[in-house]
């Protein structure tokens, strides 16, 4: 695993295209979101087979959302995130990702 394969992997993510992404999770990991997200790695440290990214995540909701975070969002609407992921690979793919908010903008 290396920095490479993580910068592969938010390239296919951000691309919202689902056969570019697929190589890069194991089969049992699901992704359900009601915003288009847009994530920008800003640090990535990789140690064995677990990385550290800080993100930046830019969302924007798809459809009406009621309650995200304590808050509403109208469809189109927008909000930034600072995350860090930590992410567990397995047989040369993702296999655990754990997102930890620690700001936003």
């Amino acid at each position: 695993m290396s920095e490479a394969f993580f910068r592969g992997y938010y390239e296919a993510y951000n691309s919202a295209d689902a056969s570019k992404l697929a190589p890069f999770l194991a089969d049992d990991v699901l992704l359900i979101s009601d915003f288009s997200d847009q994530m920008t790695p800003e640090e990535i440290t990789v140690d064995g087979n677990k990385a550290t990214v800080r993100i930046t995540d830019r969302f924007v909701a798809k459809a009406d959302v009621p309650d995200f975070l304590g808050q509403s969002f109208a469809k189109g609407q927008g909000f930034t995130l600072k995350l860090i992921g930590t992410y567990l690979v397995r047989n040369g793919r993702i296999a655990r990702i754990e997102i930890q908010v620690i700001g936003s903008e």
